[in-house]
């Protein structure tokens, strides 16, 4: 049985990447049935939503969503697949491909994995005028003593991390690092909070890490605040394996991260937990090069890699791994992001060339 596709190319340079990554999976003939659904800023023009119901029902019918990327117009789409859908984690790898534009001088060795909290934090998009807790709450003291009514008009965002969002994406974190420690690596969890400022908060993070790891001799933990972190990725990136965080600090992170391994366009990720994953690339839309054939595709097709993986189509995966890696070796057809000439499609065809 081929696994079902439900393909959301989204808009800018989403459509691109999105395409040239499908092209490489129906040319090289993998077991999948691949099928575009409108969506994005194209839908709202014909359908009069960005997000039609049709395009929801097929893609809950489907084994994995794969996505572009998602002008403000088109925040419903991201609001559906990941809270909709209920995926809970987002899975960032980061890894350099000898030839990719790295700006360190020994990238070698960089293979990581951050894990981020894909659901609370502060991407419950809870804002609002700051009168309103002012009034539910003015007894309400911050720790530095002020109440919340001392600072006068403004707005707030609601930080929101609960306990059994941790404990789940703890239990994931725990399972993710013991199979990369089954297939040779590390087994090392690192969980990145700024729990000196927010115990509460970050402090339940790494509480429900550490009471999960009891069930999990073999691997090993170790903690560092966000700040401390954004410099030791810089200046040690060899040394990680699985970094465990929340929503904000795991966004910010992973762009530090793909930046040293090659840049945005070399990010893929996959969103997972739910009832159907959905696979995109890290990178935005980028409207400025969008429709030049520029873009470089690399994020979409190790999306589209780890999607093989999930489906349990570990062969395919490979196998596509493997080509991109040669391409980015031999150099020849690089994009302009890495210093070379080729386009997207050609970028594209020359992975298909490799795959065996």
């Amino acid at each position: 049985m081929k696994k079902k596709i439900a393909v959301l190319g989204g808009d800018g340079i989403g459509p691109e990447v999105v395409g040239a990554a499908c092209q490489i999976l129906e040319k090289a003939n993998f077991s999948l049935d691949i099928e575009w659904l409108p969506n994005g800023e194209a839908a709202l023009e014909t359908h009069g939503t960005v997000l039609p119901e049709e395009t929801k029902k097929q893609c809950e019918e489907s084994d994995a969503v794969f996505f572009g990327s998602a002008n403000p117009p088109s925040d419903p789409i991201i609001m559906y697949l990941r809270w909709g859908l209920g995926n809970y984690v987002n899975i960032r790898p980061t890894k350099y491909y000898t030839g990719a534009a790295s700006p360190l001088k020994s990238p070698e060795g960089i293979d990581l994995v951050i894990l981020r909290e894909n659901s609370e934090g502060m991407y419950t998009y809870a804002e609002g005028d700051l009168a309103l807790v002012q009034d539910a709450l003015p007894e309400f003291r911050t720790r530095h003593g002020k109440s919340l009514g001392d600072y006068g008009k403004g707005n707030f965002a609601l930080r929101i991390m609960s306990e059994t969002g941790m404990k789940r994406f703890s239990k994931y974190a725990c399972e993710f690092a013991q199979d990369r420690k089954n297939k040779g690596f590390p087994g090392n969890i690192t969980v990145v909070t700024k729990s000196n400022m927010f115990p509460q908060t970050c402090g339940m993070l790494e509480k429900a890490v550490q009471e999960e790891l009891v069930d999990y001799p073999e691997l090993t933990y170790t903690r560092f605040y966000v700040d401390d972190m954004a410099r030791r990725l810089v200046r040690f990136p060899d040394r990680f394996d699985v970094i465990a965080t929340s929503n904000l600090f795991g966004d910010i992170l992973t762009d530090e991260a793909d930046e040293i391994a090659g840049g945005l366009g070399m990010a893929g990720s996959a969103c997972v937990g739910g009832k159907v994953p959905y696979f995109e690339s890290v990178h935005g839309t980028a409207p400025d090069i969008a429709g030049k054939n520029i873009a470089n595709p690399t994020g979409a097709i190790l999306s589209a890699k780890y999607m093989l993986d999930y489906l349990g189509m570990e062969q395919e995966a490979d196998s596509l791994e493997k080509a991109l890696k040669t391409v980015y070796k031999e150099g020849k057809d690089l994009t302009v992001d890495q210093g070379g000439k080729a386009g997207t499609t050609q970028f594209a065809e020359a992975v298909l060339r490799h795959i065996k």
